[in-house]
C-alpha cells in the first residue's frame, strides 16, 4: 500500500444492499459495490482513490467484501438492511477512533469508479468551513463527461444541478445527521411526507425551479441544527456512479 500522509479525514465507504438489487442480479455478486469492472470489483476503485489520497488517513467499509477489497480499507464492518443503519454502522466505526480535534469525516458510497485521488482531495481542500457539505454538479458539465448516465437534476439559481455521492462534515456533527437521514430516506417516495421535512413552501419552489442554493443550505442547516453548506463542483466524477451494465461501457464516459 501506498503511503500517505496523515490528515485528520477519516472516510466511510458505504458499499451495503442486497443481491436482489437490478444490477448486483445481473452480476451475481452479493451487492452493486462487488460488480466486477474491467476485472475489479466497483469498491476497489474508490478504495484506491482514498488510499492515494493526501487528505484521508483512515478507510472504514460497510458492507460485504472480497479479497481485493479487503486489502484497500483498514476496518470493515457489516451493513445493515436500511441505508440509515449502515450509515449508523460506519459513523459508529469512525467515531470509535475519535480523537480530541478529529476533524472530519468523508462519507462516500462504492460506486464511483472513476472517482480520483485528485478528486478527493480538492473536495476536502476546496470544502468551505462549515458542519456539513456536499457537492453538487452542474447537469451541462455532468452530461459532456457522462452523456449516458441518468441522473436526478434539480433547478437552484436558474442551472440545473446533480447531487455528488459525497459528503464531508465536522466529526462531532455526526449525531445530528442519522435522524435526517432517516426521515428522509422513508419519504423519498412520499411527496406529503417530503414536504413535512423540508416545508411546504421549500417543496413548492423546488419543483417549481425556483429555489436557489442558499435557501436549501438555510433550510437544511435549520433542520440538522447544524451549518450546511453546498459546494458547486465542476468534477462529475463525483456525481458518477453506476447503476446499469450500460454505465460499464468505454463509450458511455467522455474524458
Amino acid at each position: 500500500m501506498p503511503d500517505r500522509m496523515r490528515t485528520d479525514t477519516t472516510a466511510v465507504v458505504l458499499a451495503g444492499g442486497s443481491p436482489a438489487e437490478p444490477l448486483a442480479a445481473w452480476a451475481g455478486v452479493a451487492t452493486k459495490a462487488l460488480v466486477p469492472f474491467e476485472g475489479r470489483p466497483l469498491a476497489a476503485y474508490v478504495l484506491e482513490a482514498l488510499r492515494e489520497s493526501r487528505r484521508v488517513h483512515h478507510i472504514v467499509y460497510v458492507g460485504p467484501t472480497t479479497p481485493c477489497v479487503e486489502q484497500l480499507c483498514d476496518d470493515q464492518v457489516p451493513s445493515g438492511e436500511r441505508l440509515v443503519d449502515s450509515l449508523a454502522m460506519g459513523l459508529g466505526a469512525a467515531l470509535a477512533l475519535a480523537r480530541p480535534g478529529m476533524g472530519r469525516l468523508l462519507i462516500l458510497t462504492a460506486d464511483l469508479p472513476w472517482l480520483t485521488a485528485a478528486g478527493i482531495d480538492r473536495f476536502v481542500d476546496d470544502a468551505p468551513a462549515a458542519d456539513f457539505v456536499f457537492p453538487v454538479v452542474p447537469k451541462a458539465v455532468s452530461k459532456q463527461h457522462f452523456p449516458e448516465q441518468t441522473r436526478t437534476y434539480v433547478r437552484l439559481d436558474a442551472t440545473l444541478y446533480t447531487g455528488g455521492n459525497l459528503l464531508l462534515l465536522q466529526a462531532e456533527a455526526a449525531p445530528r445527521l442519522l435522524p435526517f437521514v432517516d426521515r428522509a430516506y422513508r419519504a423519498r417516495k412520499n411527496p406529503v411526507a417530503l414536504s413535512t421535512i423540508v416545508g411546504v413552501r421549500m417543496l413548492v419552489r423546488f419543483l417549481l425551479g425556483v429555489a436557489s442554493l442558499s435557501e436549501v443550505e438555510r433550510r437544511v442547516s435549520a433542520l440538522l441544527d447544524a451549518e450546511v453548506r453546498v459546494l458547486v463542483t465542476g468534477d462529475a466524477s463525483l456525481a458518477a456512479d453506476v447503476d446499469s451494465p450500460t454505465h460499464l461501457h468505454p463509450e458511455s464516459v467522455v474524458t
